[in-house]
């Protein structure tokens, strides 16, 4: 659907606060990267490796001083701080869609600090001994020391660096409480609320709320953007997940509120109405990354570590499976985790009683998930007929102890629903997610945005890099750009012969603005990395 010139004009109004301009000419630098997923580690690493993180800051510092770069703006796309990917909602037995049932507010709260706990421990370390790389927040706060330590004698004025984190799927639970918020901006950012610009909380109140007010107040605690741009710099940001139906919630229009589904387009104003519920509640993705993944991996290790004492000499090694278990959200589609391990428990040499306790739990966390009304009323109405289906069969064949027919069958199932959702036109997985007629559809290229400048639209969200460049009729002939960042994540994926290989993925976009040379490009730079430590496990 067309975007309304009230949502461009609206979406021109809230792009980044309000700043004093300068005459000075400055040097600028833009970086961004997407899907850093930063988890507590109880079922699985999501991010890079912290020797990347080493060098990615590395790379910063040098192209600051090479360049001779004035003003540093680091922007992390969404999916930051990964609230969902996490045992904490298991043990707790409590998930992000009830956090308004009075039963489980409290507990809610509980989980979210202890998630953000989990993550700060594990990302926010400084390195151990020297040598060692320490974790990413470590480094992101430490970026100012570095930039001045690589800065050559000649070129001795400080860099000024801007770290701005737009809102993505998966942290989006850390709005629900404002404690968890201001630990995330504190001691994950660096960036303490007395810290915070009076034009940032303004900018931030008029784009979720038309209110400049709304965090006005010093111990407020801002929610973090939803999308941001720079005409000098041309770049319009917002993570994605508003043109995925499976990670946004649609609602329908009631109580004389307008409704929204994605079918409906980029609707700023809609948005406003709605105080951003799409983006702020919980979503289908949630019931399947914490009701069935992180469910069934948390579980699993927790029977298999009851079942086998680690003093019987008898035990099974656990480690490859745990392994794999602790890796099954690291495969694209999400069937094909499935199929993984399935696949390893039905190897000739698994240990039956293993097999066992693995099937077992990954029929009852399908199970449940099913059965939660919340499931399939979130739900892509294109999914709901399947996943009825799913839900009669496992109820149907239940008391025959069939589980891995049962599973096969669901295996099945989700094999389908990924395959629609891949040939459907307008799914952000597929090719097609970065159609021209997709692409006039974004805000960026509407000629509202293209007379201000603006020819780069970036997201992050699909977890797959992608570029595409716009043949679109603009009178200032210029070239426009489609980026998506993908994920920076380990990533698991098929070897030519069979088997599976693990390798590290990043994308970071480079947008450089020398107005002191009169110079302008922008670039990808991808990571790619294979090490030792993932290649271990065959």
């Amino acid at each position: 659907m067309a975007i309304t010139e009230e949502d461009l004009q609206l979406t021109l109004a809230t792009l980044q606060p309000a700043t004093v301009g300068s005459d000075d000419m400055l040097n600028r630098l833009c970086v961004v990267i997407s899907d850093v997923h930063f988890t507590d580690g109880t079922v699985g690493t999501q991010s890079a490796e912290e020797t990347v993180w080493a060098d990615f800051f590395a790379d910063l510092a040098n192209t600051c001083d090479k360049q001779h770069i004035d003003q540093l703006t680091l922007v992390l796309d969404g999916d930051v701080v990964d609230m969902i990917r996490t045992s904490a909602w298991a043990e707790a037995e409590v998930y992000p869609w009830q956090r308004n049932d009075p039963k489980f507010k409290e507990k809610f709260k509980q989980c979210l600090h202890k998630i953000m706990d989990g993550i700060l421990l594990l990302h926010d370390r400084p390195p151990e001994k020297k040598g060692q790389s320490g974790g990413f927040f470590y480094h992101l706060k430490d970026l100012p020391k570095q930039l001045l330590e690589t800065k050559t004698k000649t070129d001795t004025a400080a860099t000024k660096v801007e770290v701005l984190v737009l809102l993505g799927n998966h942290d989006k639970e850390i709005f629900a409480d404002p404690e968890v918020l201001r630990r995330f901006y504190e001691d994950g950012l660096g960036q303490p609320l007395s810290s915070l610009k009076p034009e940032y909380r303004a900018w931030i109140g008029n784009m979720y709320f038309g209110d400049a007010d709304r965090f006005k107040a010093a111990d407020s605690v801002p929610w973090l953007p939803f999308y941001w741009g720079d005409a000098d710099l041309r770049l319009f940001l917002t993570h994605g997940q508003w043109r995925d139906r499976a990670n946004c919630l649609a609602i329908a229009a009631a109580d004389g509120l307008p409704g929204w589904n994605t079918k409906a387009g980029w609707a700023v104003k809609t948005w406003q109405k709605l105080n951003y519920r799409p983006f702020t509640e919980a979503c289908f993705g949630d019931t399947v990354a914490a009701g069935v993944l992180s469910t069934f991996i948390w579980r699993s290790k927790t029977k298999l570590a009851e079942a086998f004492n680690a003093t019987d000499t008898t035990a099974p090694d656990l480690t490859r499976i745990n392994r794999i278990l602790d890796e099954l959200d690291l495969y694209r589609p999400s069937s094909a985790a499935v199929s993984r391990i399935l696949h390893e428990t039905g190897r000739s040499s698994t240990n039956a009683r293993v097999r066992d306790i693995i099937e077992i739990q990954l029929f009852r966390a399908l199970k449940d998930w099913l059965n939660w009304d919340y499931t399939l009323a979130s739900a892509p109405s294109s999914q709901r007929l399947g996943l009825t289906l799913a839900r009669y069969w496992l109820k149907f064949t239940e008391s025959f102890l069939m589980y891995r027919i049962q599973l096969q069958f669901v295996r099945g199932v989700l094999k389908v629903l990924d395959w629609l959702e891949q040939i459907r036109p307008s799914s952000v997985y597929s090719e097609d997610g970065a159609s021209l007629k997709n692409l006039l559809a974004f805000p960026t290229f509407q000629e509202a945005l293209l007379k201000q400048g603006f020819q780069i639209h970036g997201e992050g969200h699909t977890h797959i890099p992608l570029q595409a460049e716009a043949d679109i009729d603009s009178p200032t002939r210029k070239n426009f750009t489609y980026v998506n960042f993908g994920a920076w994540r380990d990533q698991i994926v098929d070897k030519e012969n069979g088997g599976y290989r693990r390798r590290g993925i990043g994308r970071a976009l480079y947008v450089l603005n020398l107005q002191k040379q009169s110079e302008y490009r922008y670039f990808v730079r991808d990571n790619l990395n294979w090490s030792d430590r993932m290649d271990k496990l065959d």
